[in-house]
């Protein structure tokens, strides 16, 4: 009998206001290589074997939905996205719960990382097969950011944060739990908060492959 890949969700937080962009086009509306940014991290979930990818929204969420390329990902919307990162968190989990079949994790990602890759998404997916209680994080580097990985058993507790510490807290309850997932380009894991930070994307560009993004 052939046997099921596990399945792990994908959720991909696009809710933010955007407030530390000193512009006042949304950051995930700046152009990037002829796109939105928001279309990298999307498009790269959805060429990944994640299932289900969803995408969480909230400010500005109809330009934002309106940017997003096309693929096979679920939209949820975020009524409560101005009280941080926590409530989109609860949004997307609350999808991926009810996944038929049941998904034994879900990998966090933020929308603003457009250097995150197909190739690196199925390098933690392997990682959360191979280990599925584990908590899993990316390292660029030296540095720990995202994506990251939660095992379905702690859903109920990342669900139950507040504010907008984006679950670091579920992580320092649990270092037992904690693998990761080394890579050594600390530009891979570049989030673009600031014009500074889309200036220095813009300057790199060109040296990465977008081919699975």
């Amino acid at each position: 009998m052939e046997s099921r890949v596990q399945s792990v969700a994908a959720i991909v937080l696009a809710a933010g206001r955007s407030s530390r962009m000193e512009s006042e086009t949304h950051k995930l509306l700046l152009p990037l290589g002829g796109r939105p940014l928001v279309s990298y991290a999307v498009a790269a979930a959805c060429a990944s074997s994640a299932d289900p990818v969803v995408v969480v929204l909230g400010y500005r969420a109809a330009e934002i939905q309106a940017a997003l390329p096309a693929g096979r990902y679920e939209v949820c919307f975020n009524p409560e996205f101005a009280s941080g990162m926590a409530s989109s968190l609860r949004a997307g989990i609350s999808i991926v719960s009810r996944h038929t079949p049941p998904v034994i994790g879900a990998l966090i990602m933020l929308a603003d990382q457009p250097l995150v890759s197909a190739d690196l998404i199925n390098h933690l997916l392997q990682s959360a097969r191979s280990t599925p209680g584990s908590i899993i994080a990316s390292v660029y580097a030296g540095t720990r950011s995202t994506p990251v990985y939660f095992p379905a058993h702690l859903f109920d507790e990342v669900s139950h944060i507040s504010g907008d510490e984006g679950a670091r807290s579920v992580i320092a309850n649990h270092p037992e739990l904690l693998r990761l997932a080394q890579a050594e380009d600390a530009m891979l894991g570049l989030d673009v908060d600031q014009s500074s930070e889309y200036k220095q994307l813009l300057a790199i560009w060109d040296r990465y492959p977008h081919d699975q993004m």
